[in-house]
Order: structure tokens, then sequence, then C-alpha cells
């Protein structure tokens, strides 16, 4: 068989509204000799790649990390079949089903020797610095590739590594849930809200999902939430919540959100000693916590920036052992990804992930 040398690609050249993203064929690079060439049979699309494409990222700079190029292709994660090995290649052959690296680590950072490979520098990662998942075809470094367990459809591996992963890190080692724990989650109809959910409930904690939109909490039941509380008004969600923890509050809170009113919201139900996660880029503003608020009640005010190896082991370990599961929000065929993310910007319905699938017909 004849290595493809081209792929049919959306790639985003400048700035704009969902017209900017481009599909058509396109060169493939090179397969050197570490490299990887993958037949991808899904992706995701995220609010990250909305952002960028929108320009949004452009003032946005990680320390050690370059800034985010153009021309992309934008996409996080993949999972797919090994058509082509470099010369070099020992870890994987033709054949072998295989899922992208989500959160690559530098070996040689100072972060990656002090446990923190999720802060490493000199990344290039997918959809950010390098080209992503919205093709048919990728090249990759060996290094940026997985095995995928047997019985793990496409689908799900194309959704799940980097909610879970970034997720995992929260509940596991910045909140170190425990047995017992009550964990409240904000924008839990997400994926790193549906991903967080399910690994409380794996830690044996009990969750308290919140939603803006009445229509949603059936729904977050249904995903895990052990209880969903309407938060429009802000005053009877908070008795709400003293009510079903016996007056106490939560152990942890994470948001998802950025909202200044949510986070002021969380702040007013923790329980003494509590822990609060704060994930959302979208935030702009102050957190809205004076030190006395800190020292009153004794908080953690923890921060987290995406997720490190032994998180993706982690998941891809829960994913074979069918423990964990993405709710599918709606797939879209790669040519129809400018849609997806019109679909992502304007529903208010949504929960779930979107899922793009290079080669649906």
């Amino acid at each position: 068989m004849a290595i493809p040398t081209k792929t049919m690609a959306v790639r985003l050249f400048e700035y704009g509204g969902p017209e900017k993203l481009i599909y058509a064929e396109y060169d493939l690079p090179p397969l050197g000799a570490h490299d990887i060439l993958a037949k991808n049979f899904a992706g995701s699309v995220s609010r990250w790649d909305v952002k960028y494409r929108a320009g949004d990222l452009t003032r946005y700079q990680i320390p050690g990390r370059a800034a985010f190029p153009l021309p992309q292709q934008l996409g996080r994660e993949a999972a797919g079949e090994v058509v082509a090995v470099g010369s070099t290649v020992s870890r994987f052959k033709p054949g072998d089903r295989v899922v992208g690296v989500t959160h690559p680590e530098d070996p040689n950072s100072i972060e990656t020797a002090r446990g923190l490979g999720n802060l490493s520098r000199n990344l290039a990662i997918p959809g950010h610095q390098a080209f992503g998942s919205y093709a048919q075809y990728l090249v990759r470094d060996e290094q940026m590739w997985l095995p995928l367990p047997d019985g793990v459809d496409y689908e799900q591996a194309g959704v799940a590594l980097w909610p879970f992963s970034s997720s995992h890190r929260v509940v596991h080692d910045r909140l170190q849930v425990r047995l017992g724990d009550t964990v409240l989650i904000t924008g839990a109809s997400g994926g790193m809200g549906q991903a967080t959910m399910q690994l409380c409930k794996l830690a044996g904690a009990r969750v308290i999902a919140t939603t803006r939109h009445a229509n949603k909490a059936a729904v977050l039941r249904e995903l895990g939430a052990d209880a969903a509380v309407i938060t429009t008004d802000a005053e009877s969600a908070c008795a709400e919540v003293f009510s079903l923890t016996g007056g106490e509050g939560v152990d942890h809170a994470v948001d998802y959100t950025g909202s200044p009113d949510l986070l002021r919201f969380i702040g007013s139900v923790m329980r003494l000693g509590g822990s609060i996660v704060v994930t959302s880029e979208q935030g702009r503003e102050p957190v809205p916590f004076l030190a006395s608020d800190l020292i009153r009640l004794e908080l953690n005010l923890l921060g987290i920036r995406g997720a490190r190896m032994n998180d993706m082991v982690t998941v891809l370990r829960l994913l074979g052992e069918h423990r964990i599961n993405t709710r599918i929000a709606a797939r879209f065929q790669l040519a129809r990804v400018g849609e997806a993310h019109e679909l992502l910007v304007n529903s208010r319905d949504l929960v779930g992930r979107i899922v793009v699938l290079p080669w649906a017909s």
C-alpha cells in the first residue's frame, strides 16, 4: 500500500467566524524516522477551538510556551489506526489502534523533574502550537501516541482523553477527593464537568451539580449527579446546598465557568477548610474572594493547568475497563466542522461533547 502524501483537512488561515475554517486537500509532512502516520477516525470540537478560531487567544500566553500560530489545524484529540511508521519506531506497527497524546510533557524540563510535567515547557501541543486533528491523516512523533485499549470505540477515545485527564488531576491530585466527600461542580454539563462527576463518583464522593437552566437538571442527574441545583436564585440555591449537606457546606468545589456570580456562590456554600479549584480561563475578572474569606473559612484556593502523562494512562485504563463514558451531544463530518463551531457557541441545551468523524460520508 502506498503511503498517503495528502489529506483532506480543515485549516485556519485568518481569524474570524466559522467560514474561516477551510476544508480542502493539503500536503502531509514527510514521514520522519521517529514519526507515525495514523488514519484519524474520531476527534472533537472544543471551546478552545472556538476561541482560537475567533482570535480570542492572541494575547493569551502560557509561561514557557510558544504563541499560537497561523495557519493552524485545530483539534486537540484524535483516535485512529497506524498506517505507517518511521524507520526507528519500535513501539507501534501498522494496524495498531492509537489515541493521540493531549497533554505532552518535556522530559528535560525542570517542571517534569518536580513531578509537574503538565507545566513543562518547550511543547508543541496539537491544536495549539502544532497541527491538530481536523484531518483524515495525521503525522506525529511516536511519543505523541498511546496504545488504545481493546474494546474502546474510536468515538469514545476521540473525546475522552483531554477532559478526563485534566479532571483526574483535579480530583486525584489537587482536591484529593475521598470517600464520603461532597463535591460541587459548576459547568457540569460540558465534557470537563461530566468527567469530573464520574471520577468523583468513582472516588466514593457525592456530587452536587449546578445549572442555570432548569431543563438540564434531569440530564445532570442521569449523568451521575446526586443532586442538581438551579442557580438562577442564588439565595435559594445556597439554602438548598446547605440543606443537602446537613448545614455544613461542601468539602470541595470545581468551577468550569469563570462566572464571577457562580464563584461568589461557590464561596458562600463552602464548609470550613474546604477547597476550590478554578479552571476556566474565561474569567478575566479578579476572583471574588477576599483574604478575610480565605482566613475565616481556612479555604484552599487552587488552580489547574492540564494533566500529566500518568493521568492519561489512568484514563485509558478506565476506558478499557468501561468505567467511564462520555455523553455525545452531536456528530459532524469533517467538512461540516464550521457548523459544529456554531452549535457549540449558540446552543444553550447542549449537554455532552461534539465528535468530528473525518471519514464519515
